[in-house]
């Protein structure tokens, strides 16, 4: 921390005004029942001028529903974007299925979400009608709400307050949490709450490190910050992932302990815990798994609610096993993996393994892809392509490589329920290669990057934009050196408006590039050894790859 801060903590130290901050239980209201669906409205975030909410919709018949509509009005809110479904009106709203969610089995559920501001009023509680939904009027959850007073100038909140609600999920199953951050000077302790209920404290390093715990408790999940020393202490939050859904703590708009404009709470949404204060993660109210469940980060039994692509909601139209598309007259081959209890209506990440100079698609299936399809715990679809005949790999000559993978892109998308917002590509040696071009040209449809042992060899278009991006690469290489590894790493270094400061990461002897662009990191791994994939590949990979 810069002396700047200090003395700013110490002004505020004289201020001694009192702070009130409003409790952060999650707030459940308007569920009406009738003999077709329950509908239920959720507030899942709120701050002092605005909410995040979303209204489920599940079909407690012994059919399946086709397409659905719903409507509501508020006294004094109002929505200003939305996603998941095609809202129309400004109050009264109606919201109505898109093309992957229309269709709702037996006792499935399909949810959709949206931010509003409160116009000077409180987060209201609508009651929610539509055909689907009981008129009757809605039964709402109890909520309560602590206020709390504080002579301290920096933000706090009283996790264990008795004034906050906390519920529970069904006996035996548990919500599995991890919250992945470090510490400026080792001294500095953060808490999870849920539901506004302490669950556990840890002193952080000042290393990346993931800290797990499993929880029934459900309602907003809280990280808070609480032992600043007024001066170097600091608390950056990488992310939090909750039942393998991975959060990030920039995306998050509650942030009290961020410092902007000389005040705590001040700051933009940030990773950083300047001050005393919290992040607010948002809720946990679903389905967890079952106690009986590895805790692990890139954990989940299905796939994500991301931005689902036109094949959602409708039966897959592709296999898993090897596939032939015809891309400019030149057929291509690729071998596709799907979840053997693929859902139609769960968005997957999609994951590509490109394979290295003379290898095949096969020798990636062979590898498990590269070992991630183990840890992927059935929420990703992978493919592992074929290079084209009378080649040695990834040339791209004439663009024909990222026209195959633009061609396989469409036909994927299409035929199976991918999210298009968490697709990857990694692969070795050749591979890495491919890797690092795809993310130069492809980087508004790759959500990140993996290359080991790669270089700027595989010809591309640069796009001169942003993709997260994780590296490995021996330091005794003499195939590809890593000197030619490193300036593809500074490309998106670069690119990523990242600064030449690094910090260790997990896994030992990773470092990430600080102040880069927001969700766009950027990991090097320089690892003793040559031309080889090292032992912490998977892991580190699939788990940079989780956290987006």
């Amino acid at each position: 921390m810069n002396a700047c801060k200090s003395s700013a903590h110490q002004r505020l130290q004289h201020l001694k005004r009192p702070l009130v901050f409003l409790g952060m239980a999650t707030a459940m209201a308007a569920a009406a029942q009738t003999a077709s669906a329950a509908c239920t409205y959720q507030i899942d975030n709120e701050w002092s001028d605005g909410f995040v909410a979303s209204i489920q919709i599940k079909n407690d018949t012994a059919a399946s529903v086709n397409n659905w509509s719903v409507n509501w009005q508020y006294a004094n809110n109002s929505v200003t974007n939305s996603w998941n479904a095609n809202l129309t009106g400004s109050n009264p709203y109606t919201a109505s299925n898109v093309s992957w969610n229309g269709n709702i089995a037996a006792g499935q559920t399909v949810s959709f979400g949206f931010q509003g501001v409160k116009n000077g009023a409180t987060a209201e509680r609508p009651q929610i009608n539509g055909t689907l939904c009981s008129a009757a009027p809605a039964s709402s959850a109890a909520s309560s709400t602590a206020v709390v007073s504080s002579s301290r100038s920096s933000s706090s909140v009283a996790l264990g307050s008795s004034s906050r609600t906390a519920s529970s999920v069904p006996t035996g199953a548990r919500n599995a949490i991890t919250v992945r951050a470090l510490g400026t000077t080792a001294t500095e302790s953060i808490t999870l709450s849920v539901g506004g209920t302490e669950v556990q404290s840890w002193t952080l390093s000042t290393v990346m490190n993931n800290y797990t715990v499993e929880t029934a408790l459900v309602g907003d999940v809280v990280v808070a910050f609480a032992n600043d020393d007024g001066g170097n202490a600091d608390v950056r939050i990488d992310y939090v992932n909750v039942n393998g859904v991975t959060r990030q703590a920039e995306a998050q708009t509650e942030n009290t302990g961020a410092w902007g404009n000389n005040r705590c709470g001040g700051g933009a949404p940030s990773e950083w815990l300047h001050c005393e204060g919290y992040i607010n993660f948002g809720s946990v109210t679903g389905e967890p798994r079952s106690s009986s469940s590895s805790v692990s980060s890139s954990s989940s039994s299905a796939g994500g609610t991301g931005v689902g692509s036109a094949g959602c909601g409708a039966p897959a139209k592709l296999t898993s096993g090897r596939r032939t598309i015809n891309v400019n007259g030149l057929n291509r081959e690729y071998v596709l993996d799907i979840p053997s209890n693929y859902n139609q209506n769960n968005p997957y990440k999609l994951v590509f393994g490109w394979h290295w100079r003379g290898g095949s698609a096969n020798d990636v299936v062979g590898q498990g892809y590269y070992g991630m399809k183990s840890l992927s715990n059935n929420t990703a679809i992978f493919v592992a392509p074929d290079r084209a005949a009378g080649t040695d790999g990834w040339t791209n000559a004439n663009g024909r490589d990222i026209a195959f993978l633009q061609s396989m892109l469409t036909q994927l998308k299409s035929s199976l329920c991918i999210d298009e917002s968490r697709i990857f590509s990694t692969g070795w040696s050749y591979g890495g290669m491919m890797s690092f071009a795809v993310g130069r040209e492809l980087p508004t449809t790759f959500r990140a990057i993996a290359p080991v042992s790669g270089a700027f060899l595989t010809p591309h278009v640069d796009s001169g934009s942003a993709t997260a991006a994780w590296i490995a690469h021996g330091n005794n290489d003499t195939v590809v050196s890593q000197s030619s590894g490193a300036q593809a790493r500074d490309a998106y270094v670069r690119a990523n408006g990242c600064s030449n400061t690094t910090v260790p990461v997990q896994p030992s002897p990773c470092v990430e590039y600080q102040n880069c662009s927001a969700g766009k990191p950027v990991v090097w791994c320089s690892f003793n050894g040559g031309h080889s994939q090292p032992s912490f590949y998977s892991s580190g990979a699939w788990n940079f790859f989780n956290r987006f």
